[in-house]
């Protein structure tokens, strides 16, 4: 069992390998959470898992609406006889992960964690920083991540036989969630990254890489420095929320990202230049979906709509100022407080997919 209480926060041990090689690690007796499609994907997976004689493999459906109180329900009851110096392991994308932390931080008031990130997405994001949560529904709207926890990973295992099978649109979300961080943290490796694309694996341990740079410095949020992580965020979430979450959340997020380039302008923050040059690579190298489609599930949605799920986003402030992310420069960004007005004087122009 780790010397650290369960939560503290542990600078990443990332292994890279196949899982085969890897599910060696795992000790006897762990519970495994497992995405059905992953297991559906790649056939040796349950095997691999069963021969390490697990206590219970839990196998969730992924997906937004995995990361509920009732998968919650079912991955705690199926490791419910997880002893204190347990394991458990998650093998799926972001929501699965989710829940698995979360519960891995209730059981037994905190056990091992091993992340298994199979999508892009949850391998350059949220399988780094130890954050968890799930979803909770309030007044007939999903709220996302009210509730959730730090616990972070003793390990996180890269298996790149488990990236082959993702689509084309799981690239991409996963690749905007890594330029995201690029665009925001370092502009010389932005440059690089317009010059020649990076390969796939650059791509997982440059992110890593980022993310971590800034979790370490404020590993639970207490100084506001992850903050910055959370660039496109705000609006990228309001429009995963108006979708019902059809659109996936990397695609949320480079959307999300747009309109706060947008919001930057208007307030003077993000020079003209630098908005142009972002919304150009985002374009050009992870592909960043167009304007239309942002127009499209906003045209369909009231400002009351919107405001209140502004105002349920844990990034609001007491007055129902926005605290979003907006760049200063290629590489650098600070957290402003953006007053509703500002993004109701935006709201025209972007429900007619336009850049204000």
């Amino acid at each position: 069992m780790s010397p650290l209480p369960p939560g503290s926060y542990r600078p990443p041990a990332d292994r890279w390998g196949s899982f085969t090689k890897l599910a060696a690690r795992l000790p006897e007796g762990s519970v495994a959470v497992v995405d059905r499609t992953v297991a559906r994907f790649h056939p040796t997976l349950l095997p691999t898992l069963e021969a390490r004689k697990p206590r219970a493999i839990i196998q969730l459906v992924g997906g937004e609406r995995a990361k509920s109180l009732i998968s919650l329900q079912k991955v705690l009851a199926g490791g419910i006889n997880l002893p204190r110096s347990g394991t458990l392991v998650a093998v799926g994308g972001g929501t699965v992960g989710d829940v698995a932390t979360v519960a891995a931080h209730l059981l037994k008031r905190g056990v091992r964690l091993v992340q298994v990130p199979t999508t892009l997405l949850a391998a350059v994001d949220s399988s780094l920083g130890g954050k968890g949560a799930v979803d909770l529904v309030v007044r007939g709207r999903v709220v996302k991540n009210p509730a959730g926890v730090f616990h972070y990973a003793d390990e996180t295992w890269l298996c790149p036989e488990l990236y082959a099978t993702l689509s084309d649109a799981q690239v991409r979300e996963g690749s905007i969630e890594a330029w995201k961080m690029v665009a925001s943290l370092d502009a010389s490796l932005f440059k690089r990254y317009v010059r020649t694309p990076p390969s796939l694996e650059k791509l997982v341990k440059d992110a890593r890489g980022l993310k971590e740079g800034v979790c370490a410095k404020d590993p639970y949020e207490h100084q506001g420095l992850r903050r910055v992580l959370n660039f496109g965020h705000t609006f990228g979430h309001v429009l995963e929320s108006l979708s019902r979450f059809k659109l996936s959340h990397g695609d949320a997020v480079g959307l999300g990202i747009l309109w706060a380039l947008d919001v930057g302008r208007h307030l003077g923050i993000t020079p003209e230049p630098v908005a142009h040059e972002v919304e150009r690579a985002l374009a050009r190298g992870p592909g960043v979906l167009g304007r239309d489609r942002a127009a499209e599930l906003a045209h369909r949605a009231s400002l009351k709509d919107v405001a209140a799920l502004l105002d349920a986003d844990k990034k609001a402030g007491a007055q129902g100022e926005l605290r979003m992310v907006l760049l200063t420069a290629v590489g650098t960004a600070e957290v402003v407080d953006v007053m509703p007005k500002t993004w109701r004087a935006l709201w025209p122009a972007w429900t007619r997919g336009a850049r204000p």
